[in-house]
């Protein structure tokens, strides 16, 4: 029997304060990913409530942060570092479009964020075939 191999993604400098803050987040994280998927669009979703969206430099940010703290999130748990990038996000204000969804033949699921509706470093075909089930929007106050 034979396992994917999924190549790890690639690691970018990160300040000592991302590091750090990723760091933080990833216990709580690890809890998240562990729910059912409606408790944890529940979770999520109080979490973005209030939360401005995040721009393309934060996620960018965040994404670089939980893959260089954690093997992990640099591995095949899309779903783990989607919600840590998220997560990582949140402790600064901001929220990123924030997905979970599959694509048929073959079933394949997966997780990622989104800014402004585009996949933030995720193949140009995600679009084209991964339908999102679950999605966790910034969810601005209003006045």
């Amino acid at each position: 029997m034979s396992d994917i191999v999924v190549p790890l993604e690639p690691r970018h400098r990160t300040s000592f304060t991302d590091r750090a803050r990723a760091r933080l987040v990833l216990p709580l994280v690890f809890v998240l990913v562990r729910l059912q998927p409606d408790r944890l669009q529940r979770m999520l979703s109080r979490m973005a409530h209030g939360r401005d969206a995040a721009d393309l430099t934060l996620v960018e940010r965040g994404l670089d942060a939980v893959v260089a703290v954690s093997r992990r999130c640099a591995g095949r748990y899309c779903l783990d570092r989607a919600t840590a990038t998220a997560v990582f996000c949140w402790t600064l204000g901001r929220w990123p479009e924030w997905h979970a969804g599959a694509a048929i033949d073959p079933f394949r699921a997966h997780a990622w964020v989104c800014v402004d509706g585009e996949p933030v470093r995720e193949p140009t075909s995600l679009n084209k075939y991964f339908v999102p089930m679950v999605s966790v929007l910034p969810q601005t106050k209003s006045l």
